[in-house]
């Protein structure tokens, strides 16, 4: 009968640690995927901060294009056939 519940025991403390190290390998998972999705957050961020910098710099040459386009019908800009050919010709 003492050998049963030795058996018992055993197998009750192989139990335990068995869920103690499934248990710390899920803990060490999250939070390693705790931090990948951090750095995702921060590469994100960044990207988004970028694009806003890229929208602005490219609403900026819109902008100046237009503005060159407007120039040319008053007499700011010639069109390439209006050039007078460069002194070397």
């Amino acid at each position: 009968m003492t050998s049963s519940r030795t058996n018992d025991e055993t197998k009750s403390q192989q139990q335990i640690v068995a869920l103690r190290a499934q248990i710390e390998t899920l803990e060490m998972n999250q939070a390693f995927q705790e931090e990948s999705l951090e750095a995702m957050e921060r590469t994100v961020a960044k990207q988004h901060l970028e694009i806003q910098n890229l929208e602005h710099k490219m609403m900026l040459l819109s902008d100046y294009l237009k503005m060159l386009k407007q120039d040319i019908g008053h007499g700011g800009i010639k069109r390439p056939e209006e050039e007078v050919p460069p002194p070397h010709y």
